[in-house]
């Protein structure tokens, strides 16, 4: 049953990723608007993972310590689900 788990998580972070890909590819906005979108999405997007992954889970959320970013909480979702990922794998 882990190792489905496993499978699930890493399918959804290849798909999201070719889709930022293909996006970053076709998008016809200059540079600037192209990264305020970007950066927007991936917030949204780091936000809804972290929520579906600890409510997959079964984790109370964690709070972020005071004075760090969503790039830092985005850097530890990601690099526990990568180990899990992993784990599951194997």
């Amino acid at each position: 049953m882990n190792d489905d788990k496993g499978k699930v998580i890493f399918s959804l972070l290849v798909g999201a990723t070719a889709g930022i890909v293909a996006g970053l590819l076709l998008a016809p906005e200059t540079g600037d608007d192209a990264r305020s979108q970007i950066r927007e999405s991936a917030t949204k997007w780091a936000d809804d993972l972290k929520k579906r992954a600890q409510r997959a889970l079964g984790q109370t959320p964690a709070v972020p310590a005071p004075g760090t970013g969503d790039q830092a909480a985005a850097d530890a979702l990601l690099r526990s689900m990568s180990q899990e990922a992993a784990e599951a794998l194997d």
